[in-house]
């Protein structure tokens, strides 16, 4: 099995455990002893209790009520509401009870309305009858489901009746993480790659968010604002996702294509040529990085700046604060970016494979085979290290009015020593399909706007 299929297959074998660890049972029955006598006392003895108008209006109420006697009291409240129970198993469940409220408790409890003796209690009553040596006691049930459970103080092991196989589901769930992302052969070139990462994550996110779109049906509270931000933001994630799977599924349908033979070229390199290059893309990516964090910095400040000068009120400070800790966190991806692709760059032996839509360099997959991407210009520079200078470029969409730019992103390819033409034949043959590829898209832009003419 692909590794790709098995962390997909872990990840849902992970959803469907937290799923059936936070299922809810569909029907619960709620019982509850009643005390008839307690109840009778409530309704006509003084409490001793309540203060002003209302204590005083209760008082009144009971002196001018006529005590009613208890077995009429009781038949007033079950009339048309009751069945007899015929099952043994009532007088245990019932003593059970009854054990709770001598204690001081409340005797009520959560059971599942399909177990005996409680399956042969009808929807159409709400009160059970049961005479046995103990004389005649009656219990009271309500069916509650799933929706209504937060309205109640049930026990979770009621709740939630699948976390009873936790020695099922507990090993499932690990055993899944284990064998998806722990262990595992060693990831080939393509599953190594940034794009075959990507798309493995891509799915995995997706699988994730899935699951937050089917939480609150699953946990039945479709209706909350929590269930509603879940089921939005879970669906805009969940589209993002499928997007991100759809881009890097390109990428790494490209790289298989490469390495199969459908490639410009194909570089490996000296150990310490690879390093000599790895050290100077560094300080030039370090560089460019830095500079355009200065740039959005500048601008940011000066904003900023500006807008607390125009308002002066608390808000614009914290605008301010704001945009200060946005800085603070594009200074770290400036500093750090470069520097993982450094360390990444020194783990292994430099391999690139330079093709028609796309660049492999040494696990960083670059492409300009999507909608919207474009390859600008491909030179051949022979300082300070012999390498091709690639740049493409990409759509973006920004800002409230969705202005939509080019992102530029130059990738430098190193040339190993002593093939120096090589490289510019390949160079040439890039900047070749470039211009073929714009004017193929103007032509076929002309055409379109004569037919609409």
């Amino acid at each position: 099995m692909s590794l790709f299929l098995r962390q997909v297959l872990a990840t849902g074998v992970v959803l469907a455990v937290l799923l059936a660890w936070w299922f809810p049972a569909p029907l619960l029955l709620r019982t509850e002893l009643v005390d008839w006598g307690r109840l009778h006392e409530s309704r006509y003895a003084s409490s001793g209790s309540g203060f002003g108008v209302m204590g005083l209006g209760k008082a009144f109420i009971r002196s001018v009520t006529e005590p009613e006697p208890l077995n009429r009291f009781i038949a007033s409240r079950i009339a048309d509401q009751v069945v007899n129970g015929t099952d043994p198993g009532w007088s245990e469940v019932l003593d059970s009870l009854e054990t709770i409220l001598d204690a001081g408790g409340k005797a009520v409890r959560y059971v599942a309305p399909d177990v005996p003796p409680f399956f042969s209690l009808p929807r159409t009553a709400r009160y059970l009858e049961w005479r046995d040596g103990r004389g005649l006691r009656y219990l009271e049930y309500q069916f509650v489901p799933a929706v209504e459970f937060e309205s109640h103080t049930i026990p979770e092991d009621v709740r939630f009746p699948l976390r009873a196989s936790w020695v099922f589901l507990v090993p499932c769930g690990i055993g899944a993480v284990v064998l998806g992302f722990v262990t595992g052969a060693t990831p080939d070139l393509v599953d190594g790659s940034s794009a075959g990462k990507g798309r493995r994550w891509s799915a995995v996110f997706s699988i994730l968010c899935f699951g937050v779109v089917v939480w609150p049906f699953v946990y039945q509270s479709v209706g909350s604002g929590f269930s509603f931000a879940s089921i939005l933001l879970g669906g805009l994630f969940f589209m993002g996702g499928l997007v991100g799977l759809w881009l890097f599924g390109r990428q790494t349908a490209m790289l298989r294509r490469m390495l199969a033979g459908d490639h410009v070229a194909h570089f490996i390199y000296l150990p310490e040529e690879w390093a000599r290059f790895a050290q100077w893309n560094f300080g030039e990516e370090a560089s460019e990085k830095k500079g355009l964090w200065w740039l959005i910095f500048v601008i940011s400040l000066v904003v900023g700046l500006g807008f607390m000068a125009v308002m002066q009120d608390e808000a614009s400070v914290w605008v301010f604060g704001g945009l200060m800790a946005f800085m603070a966190v594009l200074r770290l991806l400036a500093v750090g970016v470069p520097r993982l692709t450094y360390r990444r760059h020194l783990k292994g032996a430099g391999q690139v494979y330079v093709g028609q839509e796309g660049i492999y360099l040494n696990g960083s997959v670059h492409s300009w085979n999507t909608w919207g991407a474009r390859l600008d210009s491909a030179t051949f520079r022979p300082e300070p290290l012999p390498h091709i200078e690639v740049v493409y470029s990409y759509l973006m969409i920004a800002g409230r009015s969705l202005y939509v730019f080019r992102n530029y992103v130059a990738v430098r390819v190193p040339v190993p020593a002593g093939q120096e033409e090589r490289g510019k034949q390949v160079a040439a043959k890039l900047a070749e399909n470039s211009s073929a590829n714009r004017d193929h898209k103007k032509s076929s832009a002309s055409a379109r706007s004569n037919r609409s003419e």
